[in-house]
Protein backbone atom coordinates (compact mmCIF):
# COMPACT_ATOMS: atom_id res chain seq x y z
CA UNK A 1 0.00 0.00 0.00
CA UNK A 2 1.50 3.38 -0.98
CA UNK A 3 2.60 5.64 1.86
CA UNK A 4 0.17 8.41 0.86
CA UNK A 5 -2.79 6.00 1.15
CA UNK A 6 -1.63 4.91 4.62
CA UNK A 7 -1.34 8.55 5.73
CA UNK A 8 -4.80 9.31 4.32
CA UNK A 9 -6.38 6.32 6.09
CA UNK A 10 -4.64 7.25 9.35
CA UNK A 11 -5.94 10.85 9.06
CA UNK A 12 -9.49 9.56 8.52
CA UNK A 13 -9.15 7.24 11.51
CA UNK A 14 -7.92 10.10 13.73
CA UNK A 15 -10.68 12.45 12.61
CA UNK A 16 -13.29 9.73 13.20
CA UNK A 17 -11.88 9.04 16.71
CA UNK A 18 -11.78 12.74 17.48
CA UNK A 19 -15.37 13.16 16.34
CA UNK A 20 -16.54 10.25 18.47
CA UNK A 21 -14.74 11.59 21.52
CA UNK A 22 -15.74 15.26 21.14
CA UNK A 23 -19.44 14.80 20.44
CA UNK A 24 -19.93 13.91 24.07
CA UNK A 25 -21.18 10.81 25.75
CA UNK A 26 -24.86 10.35 24.94
CA UNK A 27 -27.29 12.62 26.78
CA UNK A 28 -25.16 12.66 29.94
CA UNK A 29 -24.61 16.43 29.96
CA UNK A 30 -28.35 17.19 29.78
CA UNK A 31 -29.37 14.30 32.10
CA UNK A 32 -27.28 15.57 35.02
CA UNK A 33 -30.10 17.89 36.11
CA UNK A 34 -32.61 15.01 36.32
CA UNK A 35 -33.43 13.15 39.56
CA UNK A 36 -31.36 10.02 40.30
CA UNK A 37 -33.16 6.71 40.86
CA UNK A 38 -31.44 3.71 42.50
CA UNK A 39 -32.66 0.10 42.06
CA UNK A 40 -31.10 -3.11 43.44
CA UNK A 41 -31.90 -6.49 44.97
CA UNK A 42 -30.48 -5.41 48.35
CA UNK A 43 -29.63 -2.10 50.01
CA UNK A 44 -27.84 -1.28 53.25
CA UNK A 45 -27.68 2.26 54.55
CA UNK A 46 -25.43 3.56 57.33
CA UNK A 47 -26.61 7.01 58.33
CA UNK A 48 -23.68 7.57 60.71
CA UNK A 49 -21.10 7.13 57.95
CA UNK A 50 -23.32 8.60 55.18
CA UNK A 51 -22.89 5.45 53.14
CA UNK A 52 -25.28 3.31 51.11
CA UNK A 53 -24.38 -0.03 49.54
CA UNK A 54 -26.41 -1.66 46.78
CA UNK A 55 -25.99 -5.30 45.80
CA UNK A 56 -26.97 -7.38 42.77
CA UNK A 57 -28.83 -6.08 39.76
CA UNK A 58 -27.97 -2.48 40.57
CA UNK A 59 -29.29 0.21 38.24
CA UNK A 60 -28.80 3.92 38.69
CA UNK A 61 -31.00 5.93 36.35
CA UNK A 62 -30.72 9.64 35.62
CA UNK A 63 -32.75 10.86 32.66
CA UNK A 64 -31.82 8.66 29.68
CA UNK A 65 -28.57 7.53 31.32
CA UNK A 66 -28.38 4.14 33.08
CA UNK A 67 -25.45 2.77 35.07
CA UNK A 68 -25.68 -0.98 35.74
CA UNK A 69 -23.41 -2.96 38.09
CA UNK A 70 -23.36 -5.82 40.57
CA UNK A 71 -22.16 -3.65 43.47
CA UNK A 72 -22.39 0.07 44.18
CA UNK A 73 -21.26 2.16 47.14
CA UNK A 74 -22.77 5.65 47.36
CA UNK A 75 -21.29 8.32 49.62
CA UNK A 76 -23.40 11.21 50.87
CA UNK A 77 -22.45 14.50 52.54
CA UNK A 78 -23.60 15.30 56.06
CA UNK A 79 -26.48 17.22 54.44
CA UNK A 80 -27.55 14.04 52.54
CA UNK A 81 -26.26 15.30 49.18
CA UNK A 82 -24.94 12.51 46.94
CA UNK A 83 -21.20 13.12 46.41
CA UNK A 84 -19.61 9.99 44.94
CA UNK A 85 -20.63 6.60 43.56
CA UNK A 86 -18.24 3.63 43.34
CA UNK A 87 -19.37 0.74 41.11
CA UNK A 88 -17.80 -2.69 40.61
CA UNK A 89 -18.33 -5.80 38.52
CA UNK A 90 -20.08 -5.86 35.14
CA UNK A 91 -20.25 -2.07 34.76
CA UNK A 92 -22.28 -0.79 31.84
CA UNK A 93 -23.06 2.88 31.32
CA UNK A 94 -25.67 3.59 28.62
CA UNK A 95 -26.70 7.03 27.46
CA UNK A 96 -28.74 7.40 24.28
CA UNK A 97 -26.86 5.21 21.76
CA UNK A 98 -23.49 5.35 23.55
CA UNK A 99 -22.29 2.49 25.76
CA UNK A 100 -19.27 2.27 28.05
CA UNK A 101 -18.22 -0.93 29.85
CA UNK A 102 -15.58 -1.55 32.51
CA UNK A 103 -14.71 -3.50 35.65
CA UNK A 104 -14.87 -0.42 37.92
CA UNK A 105 -16.40 3.04 37.81
CA UNK A 106 -16.25 6.14 39.97
CA UNK A 107 -18.89 8.82 39.49
CA UNK A 108 -17.92 12.01 41.31
CA UNK A 109 -20.84 14.41 41.40
CA UNK A 110 -18.66 17.05 43.06
CA UNK A 111 -16.01 16.83 40.29
CA UNK A 112 -18.54 16.31 37.45
CA UNK A 113 -16.67 13.21 36.28
CA UNK A 114 -17.00 9.51 35.61
CA UNK A 115 -13.90 7.33 35.49
CA UNK A 116 -14.13 3.78 34.10
CA UNK A 117 -11.17 1.40 34.49
CA UNK A 118 -10.35 -2.25 33.91
CA UNK A 119 -11.20 -3.59 30.45
CA UNK A 120 -12.67 -0.18 29.60
CA UNK A 121 -14.58 -0.09 26.33
CA UNK A 122 -16.53 2.67 24.59
CA UNK A 123 -19.03 1.97 21.81
CA UNK A 124 -20.28 4.95 19.80
CA UNK A 125 -22.06 4.05 16.59
CA UNK A 126 -19.73 1.89 14.50
CA UNK A 127 -16.70 2.79 16.65
CA UNK A 128 -15.48 0.43 19.36
CA UNK A 129 -12.64 1.85 21.43
CA UNK A 130 -10.77 0.01 24.19
CA UNK A 131 -8.46 1.70 26.69
CA UNK A 132 -7.03 1.41 30.19
CA UNK A 133 -9.28 4.26 31.35
CA UNK A 134 -12.25 6.25 30.08
CA UNK A 135 -12.86 9.68 31.60
CA UNK A 136 -16.18 11.43 31.00
CA UNK A 137 -16.96 15.01 32.00
CA UNK A 138 -20.63 14.95 33.06
CA UNK A 139 -21.06 18.69 32.45
CA UNK A 140 -19.94 18.62 28.84
CA UNK A 141 -20.06 14.91 27.95
CA UNK A 142 -16.45 15.23 26.71
CA UNK A 143 -14.79 11.82 26.68
CA UNK A 144 -11.09 10.99 27.02
CA UNK A 145 -9.54 7.56 26.51
CA UNK A 146 -6.20 6.95 28.19
CA UNK A 147 -3.57 4.20 28.03
CA UNK A 148 -3.29 1.46 25.42
CA UNK A 149 -6.06 2.92 23.25
CA UNK A 150 -7.22 0.57 20.50
CA UNK A 151 -9.89 1.64 18.02
CA UNK A 152 -11.96 -0.56 15.74
CA UNK A 153 -14.16 1.22 13.20
CA UNK A 154 -16.60 -0.80 11.13
CA UNK A 155 -16.91 0.18 7.47
CA UNK A 156 -19.88 2.39 6.62
CA UNK A 157 -22.77 0.61 4.95
CA UNK A 158 -23.80 3.70 2.90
Amino acid sequence: MPKIVKIFLFAILLSDMSFAQNTGFGSLASDRTEPIEFNSDRLTFNQESNLAELFDGVQIIQGKTVLSAEYVKAIYSKTNKLEKVFAERNIELKSDQDIARADKAIYSLTDNSISLTGNAQLVQGASNIMADQILINTKTGMTQLLGSVKTVISPSTN
